[in-house]
């Protein structure tokens, strides 16, 4: 074979263009100029396995040169008539013949009829790849013939998510008439199982654990364990030991697959006993745990673990003889006991007074009769803090009076004084 030129398609159209400008050739007076005409093509198909794509053609004409050109091959150039393609791809050639007042186009189809059903093979795939085309496994074969799995038809694709391992039949629809070949061919498909990606979580505070645990049942056996740690992976044990590793990804490699197994390691968090169940947690009593204990909490401030409440928080001693009861640094309920009473109580007053306790604000009386009452308020020192003039009505419609909402808490007395008597009655301002 002679100069051969690889050039892609718009350089092949200029030069076609400039040659077929060229001025024609005379010997003294303008000859006519005759176009390319092809008349044969001649191949070697069918092929065979190991055979190139040999391509010839035979035309007349004023030629200049040729182009070659396959599905997916690229565009080739020569001066001379005849081409080999050094790989096999099947399917339709296409030849142009150039000359210099007119190109002429061929096409032909390349085939491998008599290479019968191609050459048997193993083909080894991942359970969790994707469908594969068994044909391709069968290098040169006369195409368009039929699959067989344990004698039933089948597509020739083979996807792992349906199909079973084992020996997959393709037979060809022409005889097999290439040395060395079948009418039959045998793909046998084998499958490394190792299932799909999972997750699981663990405890700082946990034993070691053995990460194969997590892969499926099946998963074929003999693989490596590896880690990814940021763009790269280190090698791994496989055993996840929460003292040393931390949360991330770790790979089981085995024959070409892979899966991964996600770690999400919880951390170690102090929980705080809660004996009173007051919501605050006794900072000297201190489990650590990736959960919360029952009767704990995460508050550590309770500086009174056996009562409710802490120390300074108001509380209620069931004595009704003293007033602001706060816990105390003894972690007791204690108030302050009253000193001074302005007058002994003797029986019940002959008024009512709401809302007892009080917040401070406001205080509704309601008086036995019509008249006129002085209303007057004392501390528990018989110091007055509030006095009023009231009339009320026959209907014993109540009357409101305003306290100011200054009060400080404690226990506070009423004196109300109409139609020449008095009695008192007990108000706890809170």
């Amino acid at each position: 074979m002679s100069a051969l030129c690889y050039l892609n398609r718009p350089t092949l159209a200029i030069l076609a263009m400039s040659l077929a400008l060229l001025p024609l050739r005379s010997t003294g007076a303008e000859r006519s100029c005759d176009p390319a005409l092809i008349d044969t093509v001649i191949t070697n198909s069918p092929l065979c396995p190991g055979d190139h794509i040999n391509l010839s053609v035979v035309a007349s004409g004023d030629i200049l040169g040729y182009s070659w050109q396959g599905p997916g091959t690229g565009e080739y150039f020569t001066f001379t008539p005849e081409f080999s393609f050094s790989f096999q791809i099947l399917g339709a050639y296409v030849v142009v013949v150039y000359g210099e007042c007119g190109n002429d186009t061929a096409t032909v189809m390349i085939n491998a009829a008599g290479a019968g059903a191609g050459h048997d093979d193993t083909l080894h795939l991942c359970d969790d790849g994707p469908p594969r085309d068994l044909a391709v496994e069968l290098g040169t074969h006369a195409v368009g013939g039929t699959w067989t799995f344990d004698e039933l038809p089948h597509s020739g694709i083979y996807d792992p998510a349906v199909d079973v391992p084992g020996d997959y039949v393709y037979t060809s629809p022409f005889a097999a008439t290439c040395p060395g070949t079948s009418q039959t061919a045998t793909i046998t498909v084998d499958v490394t199982h190792v299932g799909p990606d999972t997750a699981t979580s663990t405890c700082a505070l946990d034993s070691a654990f053995g990460l194969t645990s997590f892969l499926s049942p099946d998963v074929t056996p003999g693989g490596t364990w590896s880690r990814y740690v940021f763009l790269s992976i280190e090698p791994h044990s496989g055993i996840y030991d929460p003292a040393i590793d931390s949360s991330g990804v770790f790979q089981y490699a085995v024959q070409g697959c892979s899966v991964s197994v996600l770690v999400i390691e919880d951390p170690a968090l102090p929980w705080f006993q809660d004996a009173d169940g007051d919501g605050l947690g006794d900072p000297l009593v201190v489990a650590w745990s990736c959960t919360q204990p029952m009767g704990s909490v995460a508050d550590s401030t309770d500086n009174c673990a056996a009562m409710p409440g802490k120390i300074g928080d108001a509380c209620d001693d069931g004595r009704p003889e003293t007033v602001e009861d706060v816990i105390t640094d003894s972690c007791t309920c204690a108030g302050v006991t009253i000193t001074a009473i302005l007058s002994p109580q003797t029986q019940e007053p002959f008024f009512s007074i709401w809302p007892n306790p009080n917040a401070g604000d406001r205080l509704y009386l309601q008086l036995p009769g019509a008249g006129t009452a002085e209303v007057q308020l004392f501390d528990a020192l018989g110091k007055l803090q509030r006095s009023v003039r009231v009339r009320s009505v026959p209907d014993h419609t109540p009357m409101g009076m305003d306290l100011g909402g200054g009060l400080a808490k404690g226990l506070y007395l009423v004196r109300v004084t109409m139609d020449g008597r008095s009695s008192t009655a007990p108000l706890v301002i809170r």
